[in-house]
C-alpha cells in the first residue's frame, strides 16, 4: 500500500493534473492547453497526496474513466469503470502496482464494488503489465474515436 491520504477531488488539484505534461509516446496522456477539468470534478474523482500532502495521482470512477470508441456497446452495465494516473515524474520508477492497489481498495471498500473495469492504451506495456499483475485481464480491444489508436479494456 502507498503511504498517503486519499482525499475527494479539488479544483486546486485537478489544475495540477491538467498541467502534467507526460515524455515521449505517453505524451497521449498529456491534456490540451486550456482544455476543461469538469470531469475531474463532478464527483467520483479522488486525489492520492503522500504524507507531505504532495499530489502523487488521482483516480477517477465511472463513465468520465471511459474513452470515447468506435466499437458500440464496449462498456456494459456491471463493472465500475477505474481511470487513473500517476505524476510522471514517478512513472517507471516502481510504484505503479502499489498505486493501483491503493484504487482497487478505494474502490471496494469506500464505493462497495466488486468488479472493476479499466481502459488503457495498447501501446501502454508497462501500464499493463502493472494491471496484469493486480489481476486484471483483457477482455476485448476498442478503438478510440478521436485518435484511432488501439486500446484494451481489462476487467478484475
Amino acid at each position: 500500500m502507498m503511504d498517503g491520504h486519499i482525499i475527494p477531488m479539488t479544483a486546486e488539484l485537478a489544475a495540477e493534473i491538467a498541467a502534467w505534461k507526460y515524455p515521449g509516446e505517453y505524451a497521449v496522456y498529456n491534456r490540451e492547453e486550456g482544455s476543461s477539468t469538469d470531469e475531474l470534478l463532478e464527483g467520483g474523482s479522488y486525489a492520492l497526496l503522500n504524507s507531505a500532502r504532495e499530489l502523487i495521482g488521482f483516480y477517477q470512477f465511472g463513465a468520465g474513466a471511459r474513452i470515447p470508441a468506435i466499437e458500440e456497446d464496449v462498456y456494459p452495465e456491471g463493472p465500475l469503470d477505474m481511470g487513473l494516473g500517476l505524476r510522471p515524474d514517478i512513472c517507471g520508477l516502481g510504484f505503479g502496482e502499489p498505486f493501483v492497489q491503493c484504487g482497487i481498495k478505494l474502490a471496494r471498500e469506500k464505493l462497495g464494488v466488486g468488479d472493476i473495469r479499466l481502459t488503457v492504451a495498447g501501446f501502454n506495456l508497462r501500464a499493463r503489465k502493472v494491471y496484469e499483475r493486480c489481476g486484471f485481464t483483457s477482455m476485448r480491444g476498442i478503438t478510440h474515436r478521436r485518435s484511432n489508436a488501439e486500446f484494451l479494456v481489462m476487467l478484475l
